[in-house]
């Protein structure tokens, strides 16, 4: 199922805006560092998904050509992320 961002005091969208920094180009491995990972906020039509890509595994799965869902990126620290998400069961 993966890692996502789950505010419960405001919307994802709002978190990554205000913790995050947008990412002008898709992210490469090289994006996940020991401070930060990418995050991808996901358009599935009637909702969004905020998908914490914590390994080169999990940024694939994203990436355009593996999937073509509209997509904004976002680096955000990891004590961010630790929370509003699972990701420290992850890593």
């Amino acid at each position: 199922m993966g890692c996502y961002v789950n505010p419960r005091t405001e919307t994802k969208e709002a978190f990554l805006l205000r913790e995050g920094s947008m990412m002008q180009f898709a992210p490469t491995a090289a994006d996940i560092t020991t401070d930060s990972v990418p995050v991808c906020l996901v358009n599935n039509g009637p909702f969004t998904a905020a998908a914490v890509a914590y390994s080169a595994n999990e940024l694939q799965a994203f990436t355009p050509g593996h999937d073509p869902r509209p997509k904004l990126w976002f680096k955000v620290p990891r004590t961010a992320l630790y929370q509003v998400s699972d990701l420290k069961n992850y890593e």
